[in-house]
């Protein structure tokens, strides 16, 4: 019995570690001209434009993909409780 209240004390005991997890974290909302980019960071896919990313604090090389256009690369720092905005505008490509 007194391992039981042992375990159903335990949830209570990791409520300090989320609370030290948004200092190391920033935001990153990312939008594309046109939409549905597809949104890589750190070259891993992290879905399509528009999107709001929640990152480690740090630098980070975003690369943003849209069918016919050249590719946008970036590279920022993203400080802790950040929230930044960033926006690719892909040139018209021209169409015979």
């Amino acid at each position: 019995a007194t391992t039981q209240l042992a375990e159903t004390s335990s949830p209570t005991t990791p409520s300090p570690v989320p609370s030290a997890q948004p200092d190391g974290y920033g935001q990153l909302t990312i939008s594309s001209e046109p939409d549905a980019a597809e949104i890589y960071v750190d070259g891993k896919f992290h879905g399509n434009a528009p999107a709001t990313l929640k990152l480690p604090t740090g630098s980070h090389s975003i690369l943003l993909k849209s069918p016919g256009h050249p590719d946008f690369t970036r590279t920022l720092e993203l400080p802790k409780s950040s929230k930044l905005n960033l926006k690719a505008v892909f040139d018209a490509s021209p169409q015979p």
